[in-house]
C-alpha cells in the first residue's frame, strides 16, 4: 500500500463543497417557500416537509464545511510561518531583548 500524506495547504475541497451545499440548501428553501405561498405544483405536505428538512440539512453541512475551510486556511498560514521561520525569529529576538 502506498502511504498518502496530506499537506497543510490542501483544504480537501471544503470551500467548493461549502458553496455547493449552501447553494443547494438555499435553492431548496426558496422552492419550499414558493410552494407554500403559491401552491403551484400541488405537492403534498409530507413531501414539502422533507424538502424543508433537506434544505436545513444542506445548509448545516455547508456552514460546517465553511468553518472547516476557514480552519484549514488558518492552518496553512501557520504552516507557512513555521516553514519560513519568521515567527520563530521574532520570538527569539523578543527573549534576547528581555534578558538584557
Amino acid at each position: 500500500m502506498k502511504k498518502r500524506t496530506i499537506s497543510a495547504y490542501n483544504d480537501l475541497k471544503t470551500s467548493f463543497l461549502c458553496k455547493l451545499f449552501i447553494f443547494i440548501g438555499i435553492l431548496l428553501l426558496i422552492f419550499y417557500i414558493f410552494e407554500q405561498v403559491v401552491s403551484f405544483f400541488g405537492i403534498a405536505d409530507t413531501v414539502l416537509g422533507s424538502i424543508l428538512a433537506f434544505s436545513i440539512l444542506f445548509l448545516g453541512i455547508g456552514f460546517l464545511l465553511g468553518f472547516l475551510s476557514c480552519q484549514f486556511c488558518k492552518l496553512a498560514k501557520i504552516a507557512e510561518e513555521i516553514e519560513s521561520g519568521h515567527e520563530i525569529e521574532t520570538d527569539q529576538s523578543d527573549k534576547k531583548s528581555v534578558k538584557k
